[in-house]
């Protein structure tokens, strides 16, 4: 038991950045920026020219491209919350990583400039601040609990920790205490981009299941939960199965609510230096 213990947490996503894919190889596309006119001025930003049926519309975009990982009202579930953005990046830097993908968001190459537009007028109305849930538990009694159930072995808080799973630095800024919630009791339901297990079996039998590190024709990568590393010829395999609903990471429904409350509350506190 200890064993599967110390395999907390090895699913949470630690990017701050959306979704959890690999970049497509699609052309990107630059933002029409604000750029300087003639005499210094800055351009209009096209959101300016939004009416509130385009505003409609993109809220009706967001709900069926992004809400799955930024949540329906953009507080955050798989990618991060999002209110507040608009100060950080811009109207055209919202355009640009829609367009072109950021880290770990891959571009959005299926929706033409005018409707990345009109997702951009939807996400200037979350406002700087989202609903603000507040997580029920004490920190300090979670810390407690992860360091109990071995978290520290996987993952990373600053400079202590091991490397198996994400880095939990600051994923409190990204994710709210419902995403927490929910992953801990079903990590496997939607496990991050770069945890996905997959069991490779060769010609002669041998099984191996891993973390896929990466992939192409003749290859194939594995990462184990002791950090290992495992190369595959691809025509030596005889099946590559992903493992669908699995991970690294035990379900932790079988704590306490008590425990749990405190768990999350100390992951939701990490946040880093402020």
């Amino acid at each position: 038991m200890n064993a599967i213990r110390s395999l907390c947490l090895a699913g949470l996503l630690l990017i701050v950045s959306g979704l959890g894919l690999s970049r497509s190889h699609a052309s990107p596309q630059g933002a029409p920026p604000p750029n300087p006119a003639p005499g210094g001025a800055a351009q209009e930003s096209p959101t300016a020219k939004l009416t509130p049926d385009d505003i409609a519309n993109g809220k009706q975009i967001f709900a069926a491209q992004c809400a799955g990982c930024h949540g329906f009202d953009g507080s955050g579930q798989l990618g991060p919350n999002l209110h507040g953005v608009l100060a950080r990046r811009g109207d055209a830097g919202i355009f640009a990583a829609v367009r072109n993908g950021t880290g770990a968001m891959p571009p959005v190459m299926s929706l033409n400039d005018q409707r990345v537009w009109q997702v951009v007028g939807f996400v200037r109305t979350l406002g700087d601040t989202g609903p603000v849930e507040a997580a029920k538990g004490d920190p300090e009694k979670g810390k407690t609990v992860y360091d109990a159930n071995g978290c520290v072995v996987c993952h990373a808080i600053g400079m202590t920790g091991g490397g198996v799973g994400p880095q939990l630095t600051t994923i409190g800024r990204s994710r709210p205490p419902k995403y927490f919630y929910e992953f801990l009791r079903d990590p496997g339901k939607n496990p991050p981009a770069g945890y996905a297990l997959v069991r490779v079996v060769s010609k002669d039998g041998h099984e191996t299941t891993g973390i896929r590190v990466s992939e192409d024709t003749f290859t194939i990568v594995l990462r184990d939960v002791g950090g290992h590393f495992y190369s595959f010829d691809k025509p030596k395999l005889k099946t590559i199965e992903p493992q669908p609903g699995q991970t690294v990471m035990p379900s932790y429904g079988n704590l306490s609510a008590t425990d749990m409350d405190n768990l999350v509350a100390y992951l939701s506190s990490l946040k880093g230096a402020q």
